[in-house]
């Protein structure tokens, strides 16, 4: 279980608690909002059948994100605790970065197909990690997959091609998200925290072969005979 605590300048405080081994939110859950509907923000990449699940998951796991944050301005001052398992972290940063820490958990343990790819992830949540960790994690993450896949006898993806193409469709959904969200959002707090997540889908993908190049020195150890 990951915890996250949220403390105000004016007295607000708000805990969301999050199950790295279930969905969020969870299955039948349905809310009210127009920008909740599938069809009426729907990403072009989208594969789910909206007679079976008429609204979108990930827009659903950020509803409680838009209820608490809609109102608050992007850099408004927050402390921030996070608590997992026996580690706790702290800090105290804008609005903008506190919810796209916790944005990003939250659609990596949606039914969306695409944010679905970033589970394993959700297993070792970082809060507030920066462009360079996000690209280590990710870069792990896809080549574990690799591995995984060759030891089941399927084609594994040693040149990242896929990894390339995943996060193009990240960028695609957190666009469409961000269309959604302006939609329903008082203010810009929870829309910054999307526009930040996909500037880090992007850094990913522009500069996953530079950053192979800059950690190459990193793993000489590996390379010796």
């Amino acid at each position: 279980m990951i915890k996250y605590a949220f403390e105000y300048e004016d007295g607000v405080r708000v805990k969301y608690e999050l199950d790295e081994n279930a969905y969020f939110p969870e299955e039948g859950v349905v809310m009210e909002g127009t920008w909740l509907n599938l069809e009426e923000f729907k990403c072009r990449i989208c594969t789910i059948d909206p007679e079976t699940h008429p609204q979108c998951p990930a827009a659903l796991a950020l509803w409680p994100v838009l209820q608490t944050f809609g109102n608050r301005i992007s850099h408004e001052p927050v402390h921030v605790s996070v608590d997992r398992i026996d580690v706790q972290l702290e800090a105290t940063t804008s609005t903008q970065q506190a919810v796209r820490s916790m944005v990003g958990l939250m659609l990596a343990l949606s039914r969306c197909p695409v944010m679905e790819k970033l589970r394993p992830m959700a297993h070792f949540h970082l809060p507030f990690a920066d462009t360079g960790h996000t690209q280590f994690r990710v870069l792990g993450m896809y080549l574990i997959a690799q591995y995984i896949r060759n030891k089941d006898g399927k084609e594994p993806d040693w040149e990242l091609a896929g990894l390339l193409e995943h996060y193009r469709d990240l960028q695609h959904v957190n666009r469409r998200l961000a269309d959604r969200i302006r939609a329903a959002s008082e203010k810009d707090a929870t829309v910054n925290g999307l526009i930040i997540l996909d500037a880090l889908a992007q850094s990913v993908e522009i500069g996953i072969n530079q950053n192979l190049k800059k950690l190459r020195p990193l793993f000489e150890m590996y390379l010796q005979e």
